[in-house]
């Protein structure tokens, strides 16, 4: 298990970083943009091929919205407030139901409780946590296994996990995982990622007077967040 709350990219200047994220994503849609204008294709790949440049269009703005709001994490801008944080996952739910069904993939979401476990967070910058956690998750994952969505309490304060079913990670490509992702380093088994999701995770739950983490398994990686439980749970 692993803890940080910052994030260093080896030197390089953020600029540097997000124009490596984007890369790919800005040549995936100019090579649907293409595709579209051959005549020959069918409407139903040209359909496919709409929703897909949607998709991944709003990634990549969802990204330069995040960068914007880690220049300017200012608590008037992003106030605490007593959370409920199966009401965010509800939410997404409904946001990411168009793009699972096109991906044929499953989210197995947390189940509501009697109690509601409030923490002290901003609904938008745990929203944008998560969601940067289910792009990992749903890159790497087994396609055939549902991505699964947890809660938990831990102490004073509660754990939210996304756990992939993604590629083996060994010991030590874990430990390169821990250590060079600070570096912005890739490992062999998930090479196309610079690590700039985590670090707007990092940033936006530092914010909110928490932390993100990860967990080793056999066969995947559970990144999660932790927020301090919110005192007006006991008026609950």
């Amino acid at each position: 298990m692993a803890k940080w709350n910052n994030a260093e990219f080896g030197g390089l200047p953020s600029v540097v970083v997000a124009a490596h994220e984007l890369k790919s994503p800005l040549a995936l849609v100019r090579q649907m943009s293409l595709l579209l204008d051959d005549q020959a294709i069918s409407e139903t790949d040209a359909k496919r091929l709409r929703q897909q440049l949607i998709y991944t269009s709003e990634r990549s703005l969802r990204l330069v919205d995040d960068l914007a709001r880690v220049g300017n994490l200012n608590p008037a801008l992003f106030p605490l407030e007593p959370l409920n944080p199966l009401a965010v996952c509800q939410q997404l739910a409904i946001e990411l139901r168009p793009t699972l069904q096109l991906y044929q993939r499953q989210v197995c979401w947390p189940a509501n409780r009697r109690r509601p476990l409030l923490v002290m967070a901003n609904r938008v910058l745990l929203g944008r946590i998560v969601t940067n956690f289910l792009d990992n998750a749903l890159k790497y994952s087994d396609p055939t296994l549902a991505v699964q969505v947890s809660l938990r309490q831990i102490g004073p304060r509660l754990r939210l996990s996304v756990r992939d079913y993604g590629p083996m990670l060994s010991r030590q490509e874990y430990r390169q995982l821990i250590d060079q992702l600070h570096q912005r380093k890739s490992i062999r088994t998930r090479p196309d990622s610079s690590g700039l999701g985590v670090f707007v995770a990092s940033q936006f739950a530092e914010a909110m007077q928490g932390s993100i983490g990860l967990v080793r398994h056999r066969d995947g990686v559970t990144f999660y967040v932790e927020l301090p439980v919110s005192r007006q749970l006991r008026l609950v």
